[in-house]
């Protein structure tokens, strides 16, 4: 068992608390070749089970999927590494998390279900009323560590300009589980956020108008290139 009565008991309380539209969690995993998947099998079974427990089965949803036998959903998510989490509600809002999200990312999941679940992201009226502007793809990736105590809020932020913006996708990113991406984007400090592959990035928990301010200098940057083609 990875959760343990105490951390099921808070869960449980926090889920009745925080619950509102239901939720469905997707896992894409394989046996083979992927060394955390079947702990995050693991990790969501005990999850659906406290919160379909707390909030009923209609509320909550899980899935299991293989990126072999379920090509066709995981092309459809974007999904090419394994294993990765898609939170979604009554539409696929682009929220990934890539790797195991243990230790102190446990945290960052869980705000993700809730936060979707209130479809309501937790950004004040003058980051909603900008991000509405925007109108070309945005890609964020938060690369993240385990042990990282900034990198929660830096990810569930990134979460939550995804939920606001249809243009907008968030993945965090365990840099320690995709070190080829870590070392391809130069990843020495977390949280580091990286947007559309490098158009912007920066290190550290930036507050929500610093972390807004690179998201519209990179908008700006790709409406500019689209005005020049």
């Amino acid at each position: 068992m990875l959760l343990n009565l105490e951390v099921r008991t808070q869960l449980k309380e926090l889920a009745q608390k925080e619950f509102k539209e239901p939720v469905t969690v997707k896992l894409f995993s394989q046996a083979i070749g992927c060394e955390s998947c079947q702990t995050a099998e693991e990790l969501l079974k005990e999850l659906k089970e406290v919160f379909q427990q707390a909030v009923g089965e209609e509320k909550f949803k899980a899935e299991i999927l293989s990126p072999f036998t379920n090509r066709e959903e995981a092309e459809r998510y974007g999904v090419d590494r394994v294993p990765t989490f898609v939170i979604e509600g009554d539409k696929d809002y682009g929220i990934r998390y890539v790797g195991l999200p243990a230790g102190l990312e446990f945290t960052t999941l869980v705000n993700g279900i809730f936060h979707v679940s209130q479809r309501k992201p937790q950004l004040s009226e003058k980051t909603l009323e900008l991000l509405k502007q925007i109108d070309e793809p945005i890609e964020i990736w938060v690369f993240v560590t385990q042990t990282c105590g900034y990198c929660p809020a830096a990810a569930v932020m990134a979460w939550d300009f995804a939920l606001a913006s249809d243009y907008i996708t968030s993945k965090v990113i365990d840099a320690n589980e995709n070190p080829d991406l870590a070392q391809q984007f130069q990843v020495v400090g977390v949280p580091k956020i990286v947007i559309n592959k490098g158009m912007a990035e920066f290190v550290g928990a930036q507050p929500e108008n610093a972390f807004l301010g690179y998201v519209m200098a990179v908008y700006e940057r790709l409406k500019q290139q689209k005005g020049t083609q």
